[in-house]
């Protein structure tokens, strides 16, 4: 493909006309003008909320002002052009974390020159199909190639909306409550090398593995998902680069506490196992976006709900007012480290 932006024929080849087969929602307006367009909608509520806001107590005007437009930027690279799809779960997926239900989505895919157009249709059609069923406006997709990068680059901007509030809202207590992980360690990572390295996984394992492997794209976790569970949870927190351990650790000191966790109660995905077994790599260290830590005093009825919702949640222990973040395998007792560098990355070097 030539370098800088891909033509208007192509662009309409190869991302309007697939986009309109699947009838995705698709913004005709830059981005900076569906934000303005937010905004304002934004405005129209708080005036309609006025008078109703006029006759509530000072006390409840301090706790709900109206409402806040709030933004998540990931990105995910790769010569596979799925990688746009993760893209999109990572950041849709950060605003769940902020308890924010994404609505539209911005897409920057920056490709290298030997890349071909049906690579652009594959990154759309992964893109659209996943937007649609996210029920996630496309606000613009943007296409470019460069000599600077050697694999595709996407990044993903999602915009929602979120209460805003006059006065801070008073800090939780989280001592005492539980720790769940929603969804599996490492898998989102799998995923990823299965897409960029089928060939070579062939040669250790079986086709109907690697297309039962395929399928678990089906468990990574999608916002409207873990937002049933919003009221009843006090944080959530999506796993990302440097896997669970690293968000983990991140958990630990944005709430300020400990843990006391069982490492054999975190679920992997047997194939997981295997294809990180294959590259020697460590699952409870790799990215995992798709999967969540929840911290919740009302437990069976997270797992219940999460259940219906066909998503697996499992206890991984208990918050602790306290420093040390305890983590027991049988009868061995370790404290978690700081993170370490994701493998993923790590795979991307080695194997690249």
């Amino acid at each position: 493909m030539r370098l800088g932006k891909i033509t208007q024929a192509a662009w309409n080849r190869s991302v309007r006309k697939p986009l309109k087969k699947k009838q995705c929602t698709v913004g005709k307006m830059a981005w900076e003008q569906k934000c303005a367009e937010l905004e304002q909608q934004i405005q129209r509520t708080e005036q309609s909320q006025k008078t109703e806001q006029d006759q509530k107590t000072e006390q409840d005007q301090k706790i709900e002002t109206g409402r806040m437009t709030v933004w998540s930027t990931a990105s995910a690279g790769g010569k596979n052009a799925n990688v746009g799809a993760y893209a999109v779960i990572k950041a849709a997926g950060e605003l769940a974390s902020q308890k924010v239900m994404a609505e539209g989505v911005s897409i920057h895919a920056i490709l290298p020159e030997q890349m071909q157009e049906e690579d652009v249709k594959h990154l759309t059609d992964t893109v659209g199909e996943l937007c649609k069923k996210m029920n996630l406006e496309i606000c613009q997709i943007q296409v470019e190639t460069s000599s600077f990068v050697t694999q595709m680059v996407v990044t993903a901007t999602a915009v929602g909306e979120k209460k805003s509030t006059a006065i801070r809202e008073q800090e939780m207590t989280v001592a005492g409550q539980e720790l769940l992980l929603c969804g599996y360690a490492g898998l989102e990572g799998t995923l990823r090398i299965l897409d960029e390295s089928e060939e070579d996984l062939g040669t250790r394992f079986v086709p109907a593995f690697l297309e039962k492997a395929k399928l678990l794209r089906e468990k990574l976790v999608l916002p409207d998902q873990i937002l049933s569970v919003k009221e009843q949870v006090s944080d959530i927190r999506q796993i990302g680069s440097g896997g669970i351990l690293a968000a983990l650790w991140e958990l630990g000191e944005e709430l300020q506490t400990g843990f006391d966790i069982d490492f054999s109660k975190i679920a992997l995905k047997q194939e997981t196992v295997e294809i990180c077994e294959f590259y020697q790599l460590n699952p409870y260290l790799m990215t995992s976006a798709g999967s969540f830590l929840l911290v919740t005093g009302q437990s069976e009825e997270v797992i219940a709900c999460l259940a219906e919702q066909g998503v697996s949640a499992v206890r991984l222990g208990c918050m602790k007012d306290q420093n040390a973040r305890v983590i027991k395998n049988g009868e061995e007792t370790r404290y978690l480290d700081r993170p370490a560098a994701d493998e993923l990355a790590r795979w991307w070097k080695e194997h690249a």
